[in-house]
């Protein structure tokens, strides 16, 4: 009796249609993958400005820093630095490159610090000229196995070396009568043990170029 109504689905087909807006419609948002960061014009820069560095990569200045000691590379150029920001932490490519000035430029400067636990002083006086000692010191062998090279020389005045273990020592070398006044820091001695084992390897060192400037 009653019949199956059907669909009907073409009833609308004859009014005209508004035409669509393209600005209506939900843009696709590619993602680059890095952070959303303001690229200030000019070179790269080992200072830059606390509130952009803040706001631009998310972290402080402090924060970078701790960041890239605790990693494998706090030893490393600048290149490499950079490249590790952008590839671990998505930072943008100048700020990567000013990050890594920036810690370059913290690592060279001295720790010096009687409250720092983690740096061991050792004087001495070397009998012979500074120039001479300066010399005797950059010869590699007498480091040992830890030595992993030279971070800075500046002649007859410093040398700044990397060790394996991922500390760091800096020598300065003053003239005094004839003879040299030697001092040795050495730096992120993390624990005792490491500061006592530092401790004996300079003063054996020392000693037995005392000896052979002595001969």
């Amino acid at each position: 009796m009653f019949g199956r109504k059907k669909k009907l689905t073409d009833i609308f087909q004859d009014l005209p249609k508004a035409p669509v807006s393209v600005e209506s419609q939900p843009r696709e948002i590619r993602k680059s993958g890095k952070r959303a960061m303001l690229i200030p014009e000019g070179p790269y820069t080992d200072n830059p400005a606390a509130d952009l560095l803040l706001a631009n990569t998310g972290k402080q200045r402090e924060i970078w820093l701790d960041i890239i000691f605790a990693s494998q590379l706090r030893e490393s150029k600048q290149a490499q630095i950079a490249k590790f920001l952008q590839d671990d932490y998505r930072v943008q490519k100048w700020w990567a490159n000013s990050i890594a000035l920036m810690y370059l430029k913290w690592r060279a400067q001295s720790k010096s610090s009687a409250a720092d636990e983690r740096l061991l002083r050792i004087t001495s006086v070397i009998p012979t000229t500074s120039a001479l000692a300066y010399n005797i010191f950059t010869a590699s062998t007498i480091y040992g196995e830890g030595f992993s090279r030279f971070l800075k020389l500046v002649q007859g005045e410093k040398i700044i070396i990397g060790f394996s273990n991922q500390t760091r020592a800096t020598l300065i070398f003053e003239s005094a009568s004839g003879n040299c006044n030697l001092l040795v820091e050495h730096e992120f001695l993390d624990d005792t043990a490491k500061r006592r084992e530092a401790t004996k390897y300079w003063q054996n060192l020392i000693q037995n170029i005392i000896d052979q400037v002595s001969r």
